[in-house]
């Protein structure tokens, strides 16, 4: 699996959906008759609000969704699109070849290998741990005050308190050994 950062241009339309400010696209997809869906954030100066976007025909999102890659993130701004994607070898070969179609300009910010291995290590989460913080990310458990605590996490993976704890150290260390050495090699 594979980490990949692209930056292209910004369609006319999402400029005009988002005016000054930035766009956070949080979920995209197409659905069953090929017309993307989205749920994004603008946030402005005046502020963030939440929207839907409903049956769209943006040729480039469409172009990066048909290519079997998966958008993780997609921020907007007037000089262009970060996208971050996760896809196979074999959806980047289509990714690749789908924006050439394209004829739009594009540049390959970052490409690796979702947690590889270094020094023989392998910094990969194990499922539990994935779903772990997943869970502590989404219930506010990392916010300033938490929203939820440690035990009740716990709970809601039937697991101990303790192991609860063990869990997230473990996929933190994990998530920061790849950060740090990603930026070392």
């Amino acid at each position: 699996m594979l980490e990949v950062v692209i930056k292209t241009a910004a369609p006319n339309w999402c400029r005009n959906i988002y005016g000054n400010g930035v766009m956070v696209l949080k979920q995209i997809w197409l659905d069953k008759d090929g017309k993307v869906k989205a749920l994004a954030s603008l946030k402005s100066v005046d502020g963030c609000r939440d929207i839907v976007i409903r049956d769209h025909d943006c040729e480039l999102a469409k172009a990066i969704l048909g290519s079997g890659a998966m958008v993780v993130l997609a921020h907007v701004r007037k000089d262009g699109i970060l996208w971050t994607l996760a896809c196979t070898w074999e959806e980047f070969k289509n990714l690749i070849n789908s924006l050439n179609n394209l004829d739009l300009g594009y540049e390959l910010i970052w490409k690796s290998s979702f947690f590889e291995k270094r020094d023989g290590l392998s910094y990969e989460l194990s499922y539990k741990e994935l779903e772990m913080l997943r869970l502590a990310l989404e219930y506010g458990y990392f916010e300033n005050p938490k929203k939820i605590k440690l035990r009740d996490l716990a709970k809601m993976l039937e697991i101990s308190e303790a192991t609860a704890s063990d869990l997230i150290r473990r996929a933190l260390k994990k998530l920061l050994k790849n950060v740090f050495t990603r930026h070392l090699y």
